[in-house]
């Protein structure tokens, strides 16, 4: 990459992931670049939420890595992920019921009681 060019934001290699001894992800690569826009499309069962589970760490992966803004990720904790800018809200749940569904995204970039450092805060939002 040359020195002028912006570093890739989202980087799937080869991925590998399963539930239990199903394989579900086989070497899934993609790139995505800042500034771009994705949208994940496939019928039922093909692994868009598995997909989507692997990238935030709620489903390990077994081979292959996840690298956003020029780090590995691939095995660093949810957490640590949703930190840096990766969350997974799933759609439909009601996760929290009385807010709405503007507002129950947010709710995850609010800095927790007593971890001032530990999320971006809602002046980012």
């Amino acid at each position: 990459m040359a020195p002028d060019t912006p570093p890739m934001t989202l980087v799937l290699d080869h991925v590998n992931a399963y539930y239990g001894e199903s394989h579900i992800l086989r070497d899934v690569s993609f790139t995505i670049e800042p500034g771009e826009v994705v949208c994940l499309m496939g019928r039922n069962g093909v692994g868009k939420t598995t997909t989507l589970k692997t990238l935030t760490g709620l489903l390990p992966v077994r081979s292959g890595t996840i690298s956003f803004v020029g780090q590995d990720i691939t095995h660093a904790k949810t957490d640590r992920r949703a930190k840096v800018g990766l969350a997974y809200v799933p759609q439909g749940r009601e996760i929290i019921p009385h807010l709405t569904r503007l507002s129950e995204p947010a709710a995850g970039l609010l800095e927790p009681a007593g971890d001032p450092g530990g999320c971006v805060g809602a002046s980012r939002v």
